[in-house]
């Protein structure tokens, strides 16, 4: 059983973030794993979990929660996968979870790929964070682009699949399932429309 888990679904969800576990969930179950989501907080187990998000909220969500938040183990949170949007970006920053650090400038509002080695990541930027829109930090994904990223973006969805089963000490296929290679071509096209109509950069498509 492959375990992803989210931190405040309800108050982190302001752009659809949370739709990053369902095109996860999609992707593992495709693959042929069996997957679950649930909540974390300082109550739950991190140890239970394989991959966490960490969604966006608003101002008002995150004072919310900021006791709660200030509570839970980070350090053993970021030695599992996750992906961190957003202020939740902003607040491991702010908590030097992570190495970049907020330098507050002009408020960007625009859409932006974002490039980190091989990994090519499509999304909305909307903040005065001076935070990069991608970046690595332990096993963690950081982002500064709205939303569900994943689902738009397949060479990192395809990485954060990967991860979330290496973590679960489980393999991926070596050869790729029909349901799998299916869903790949119907995301890829997908992907590329959504590409067409918020970029000029070229997508990259996952191979099979």
């Amino acid at each position: 059983m492959i375990k992803l888990a989210t931190i405040f679904p309800n108050q982190l969800n302001l752009n659809g973030d949370q739709g990053n576990l369902l095109a996860l969930r999609k992707y593992l179950t495709a693959a042929g794993f069996d997957v679950e989501i649930g909540s974390l907080n300082q109550q739950t187990s991190s140890g239970d979990a394989h991959f966490v998000l960490f969604g966006h909220g608003s101002l008002a969500a995150m004072q919310s929660i900021d006791g709660v938040l200030k509570a839970m183990d980070w350090r053993k949170l970021m030695q599992i996968p996750g992906l961190a949007v957003g202020s939740g970006f902003e607040y491991l920053s702010r908590e030097s979870f992570v190495s970049q650090k907020i330098v507050l400038g002009d408020r960007e509002s625009e859409f932006q790929v974002a490039t980190l080695g091989a990994l090519q990541a499509l999304g909305y930027r909307n903040t005065d964070s001076g935070l990069p829109n991608l970046a690595v930090n332990d096993q963690w994904i950081c982002s500064m682009l709205h939303g569900p990223i994943l689902a738009k973006n397949p060479l990192l969805l395809d990485r954060a699949a990967k991860a979330a089963v290496a973590a679960a000490g489980q393999e991926w296929p070596k050869l790729a399932p029909a349901r799998l290679v299916k869903w790949v071509e119907n995301l890829n096209r997908i992907a590329s429309q959504i590409w067409q109509l918020e970029t000029d950069e070229a997508y990259l498509p996952l191979a099979n």
